[in-house]
């Protein structure tokens, strides 16, 4: 028996699985992710080294060769592209589009492991970055006090320990990053005239304030039965203390204090950022890839509504949502798709001059559409510009082979033939084309799905949606 033979016989059976692909059609549109291009992974990863006072041949020398050395006998590496400055070097490793990023990461933090003995020992522990094409903030507060009641230190506190906390607790939020807070740093000015006075060189202050601040473990002394665990702990611990460092004992000791001035500043701010002319804090709400663009963003700004009562005297501003620009994307797109549509049907209404095999002809459309999306779903695609664009542009390819049947079904029942027998006999005699027909539409779209390189990871939602 020929599977249109089946639905024919069996109209009940054919309804309920077609109602059941647009229920399962729109459960699956409701939970996507939407977002404005599909989640794609860049196989790249960098390197960042702070070196505080090296030359730009010493970070190449001491840091850069070492780790271009090391990290070119990484398997799946395609290239590697260094720069080293002033005080720091930066090594990008870009491997072959077929390797795992994840397993990347952890080969090159490996290798980082091994050479972390022959870096030299003033230079800052190695950043790991791998370059994240969704790494930009979702959105952006500013967060000012308008009453004037809280310190630059007190609402730096108040938005690290009360607001960001609340803001990363909202599902699909990733990191909250503060910036532009006021950081308490102890700062030793020291004074020129008065080290050369006593034949003090500034690394011997430094060097002093490193020693006697150091918190080192001594160990397990035996006392009795127990074990006691025994440290040496910092001499530090104000800036009285500070001041009392002895940084070196020619004849009288000669003291921190007697060579420079210690200050409890803050550290220098690099970015500024005001709201109503009141200086403010700057939230970036980063989201988790593969997350909801659109409900992450209602869910801060919910989350927000409510810090905002709780804290009427803070002012929270939104300065940027990334998600206003995808859901009128997304809408213009699903716009699109419904357009195309109406304009298909009024084609074919055109050609058929009958509403009713008209509508007999269209009626399978939304189906079609709607199951997709639950097809979309199961394959992990997400509601973005790329697979949007494929589902409007398959309408006129769906259409086709419904034109095709119906017609060889009206032209049956014209020749005296019932319709439950037309369906049959037409359908039958046009199957081989119709098969013939989307077989080619698969077999020009399906290869892009598979397209290897950055292009292919951008066109496989185009071509499995197809």
């Amino acid at each position: 028996m020929k599977i249109w033979d089946v639905a024919i016989r069996n109209p009940v059976g054919t309804t309920m699985i077609m109602v059941a692909l647009v229920v399962l059609g729109v459960v699956s549109f409701l939970r996507m992710p939407v977002d404005l291009f599909p989640d794609v992974s860049f196989p790249v990863v960098a390197i960042t080294t702070i070196y505080p006072g090296a030359g730009p041949d010493q970070t190449q020398s001491q840091i850069t060769e070492l780790l271009e050395e090391e990290m070119s006998s990484i398997s799946g590496v395609d290239a590697i592209n260094s720069e080293s400055g002033e005080g720091y070097s930066l090594v990008i490793i870009q491997f072959t589009m077929d390797t795992d990023v994840d397993k990347a990461v952890l080969d090159v933090q490996e290798r980082l492991n091994q050479l972390s003995n022959q870096l030299p020992s003033d230079a800052q522990t190695p950043i790991i970055q791998r370059f994240d094409p969704a790494s930009t903030p979702v959105m952006i507060y500013a967060v000012a006090d308008t009453t004037g009641q809280y310190s630059p230190v007190d609402l730096a506190e108040r938005v690290k320990n009360d607001i960001a906390p609340a803001l990363q607790r909202v599902p699909g939020v990733a990191v909250v990053e503060v910036q532009g807070a006021e950081e308490r740093e102890i700062q030793v000015d020291m004074n020129m005239l008065d080290l050369q006075g006593k034949y003090v060189a500034p690394q011997q202050v430094s060097g002093a304030i490193q020693s006697y601040n150091f918190d080192i473990p001594g160990g397990p002394v035996p006392n009795g039965d127990l074990n006691v665990l025994v440290r040496t702990p910092s001499k530090i611990h104000s800036l009285e203390d500070l001041e009392q460092v002895v940084v070196s004992q020619r004849g009288a000791p000669i003291r921190v204090i007697d060579v420079a001035e210690v200050k409890d500043g803050f550290k220098e701010k690099e970015t500024f950022s005001r709201v109503n002319g009141d200086s403010a804090l700057v939230l970036n709400v980063y989201k988790q890839s593969g997350s909801n663009t659109v409900t992450v963003a209602d869910g801060v700004e919910k989350t927000v509504a409510d810090i905002q009562a709780q804290f009427p005297e803070l002012q929270l501003a939104k300065v940027a949502d990334s998600s206003v620009f995808v859901k009128k994307s997304v809408a213009d797109a699903v716009s699109d798709t419904v357009w195309g549509a109406i304009l298909a049907t009024l084609v074919v209404l055109f050609f058929f001059r009958n509403l009713r095999n008209t509508f007999i002809t269209m009626i399978g459309l939304p189906v079609i559409l709607i199951g997709t999306v639950w097809g979309m779903d199961m394959m992990g695609i997400s509601l973005n510009l790329v697979s949007l664009l494929a589902l409007a542009m398959v309408v006129g390819l769906v259409i086709d082979d419904a034109i095709v049947v119906r017609e060889n079904i009206f032209r049956w029942i014209n020749m005296g033939y019932s319709p439950r027998e037309a369906s049959s006999k037409a359908t039958g005699e046009v199957s081989l084309a119709v098969l013939a027909t989307s077989a080619t539409i698969i077999a020009v779209f399906l290869p892009v799905a598979f397209t290897t390189g950055i292009v292919g990871q951008f066109f496989k939602d185009f071509g499995l949606t197809v």
